[in-house]
């Protein structure tokens, strides 16, 4: 097995992160930093560079991972993928479309391989429903709701978070994870984008709202807010499916709970969420349908039970059940596998041509479209 040689650019809380992470690997070591800002103490076994552009200059490089404020992405980007380095592109890819585009004209001139740290694709979870609601599991995505209630209790008025010109604000620094992981969802393209935002002052822009509507109708709510303790941050992502509602908690998903109509089949996929607990199932013939109150009168719907009509389309199910999943890992051991796994398939594109990445470069770029219309 070949060991791959990984720089890292930028050594903050997340490069620091990488590293620990990366060095468990069989096929990987890092064997270089450069730090952008203050000057980092020696590192056993590691190269320490002051100026990024050495890094890409050392000929026992093959990977780069770059973990730095996003107005410098595209830049180092290209650079890297002239000194001949395959990269892995912290996101955003950019905080423009003009440098976005650069980037993928610079990997098609290059050939070199590079993705973008949407680890979110990588959570067992996300997997797990992505597959179900391609398998049809779930009937068609038709709503998505996005809340998420971070902390900003580590991020100081002076801190480059807000400086729009370096991070894009909240939308294309964060949210572009959550306009990502719903275009993993479904096969529809956004058509239309809303954006609004609240100013805290002049200089932080904190609280930001998008609504998206896709080609075949799917609404996406997507809503950040950076203005709140640690103790009151809380991810949540609803997703309404013709057949299932579901509610996963958690801006790296670890839980979430389920109420869906299902068949035999169906019911048997489900139950290979991770962590899958099933608190109650009844036929659909004996369920309770109170969207109704008592006294309306009898409806003319019909009550075959062995199919359910939605937006026109009849799915054959015959049980209503609820239930839960849950990751038994904490927060940074599934965070760790996600970025190991994305090296891995990184790794698995530069050895196969033909491996299809799990998130391409224009998948990364197209999430920044929809993050940079809403931020109008």
């Amino acid at each position: 097995m070949e060991n791959y040689r990984i720089g890292i650019i930028g050594y903050g809380g997340f490069g620091k992160f990488l590293h620990h992470w990366f060095d468990k690997m069989e096929n990987a070591k890092v064997v270089a930093i450069a730090e952008t800002g203050h000057r980092t103490h020696d590192i056993p076994d590691c190269k320490v560079y002051y100026d990024w552009k050495e890094l890409l200059g050392d000929p026992e490089i093959d990977i780069v991972s770059i973990v730095t404020p996003p107005g410098l992405h595209a830049e180092m980007a290209c650079e890297a993928m002239k000194a001949g380095k395959h990269v892995l592109l912290e996101k955003p890819v950019a905080i423009t479309e003009e440098t976005a585009e650069e980037i993928l004209k610079v990997q098609q001139e290059t050939g070199k391989i590079i993705t973008v740290n949407h680890m979110i694709r990588y959570n067992p979870i996300m997997q797990k429903v992505k597959e179900l609601g391609e398998s049809g599991a779930f009937g068609e995505l038709r709503h998505v709701v996005v809340n998420n209630y971070a902390q900003d209790e580590a991020l100081p008025l002076e801190h480059w978070f807000w400086n729009e010109e370096m991070s894009g604000g909240i939308l294309v620094e964060h949210g572009v994870h959550f306009f990502d992981i719903v275009n993993s969802l479904t096969r529809q393209k956004f058509k239309q984008v809303f954006g609004t935002s609240h100013h805290r002052n002049s200089e932080q822009r904190d609280r930001v709202a998008a609504m998206v509507l896709y080609d075949d109708g799917m609404i996406g709510s997507y809503y950040h807010a950076f203005s709140g303790p640690g103790m009151f941050e809380q991810t949540t992502i609803q997703l309404a499916y013709d057949l299932a509602r579901i509610e996963i908690e958690g801006w790296m998903p670890l839980k979430g709970k389920i109420h869906a109509m299902v068949n035999d089949m169906t019911k048997a996929e489900i139950g290979e969420l991770p962590g899958w607990t099933m608190q109650s199932g009844e036929s659909l013939e004996s369920s309770e349908d109170s969207s109704r109150p008592e006294g309306w009168g009898s409806s003319e719907y019909s009550h075959d039970t062995a199919t359910k009509v939605f937006a026109g389309i009849a799915y054959p199910v015959d049980e209503v059940m609820t239930g839960t999943f849950e990751i038994h890992e904490s927060k940074g051991e599934v965070y760790g596998k996600c970025v190991q796994s994305i090296l891995n398939d990184l790794i698995q594109k530069i050895e196969n041509k033909d491996h299809k990445l799990q998130i391409t470069i224009e998948d990364g770029v197209l999430a920044l479209k929809i993050a940079l219309l809403a931020s109008e």
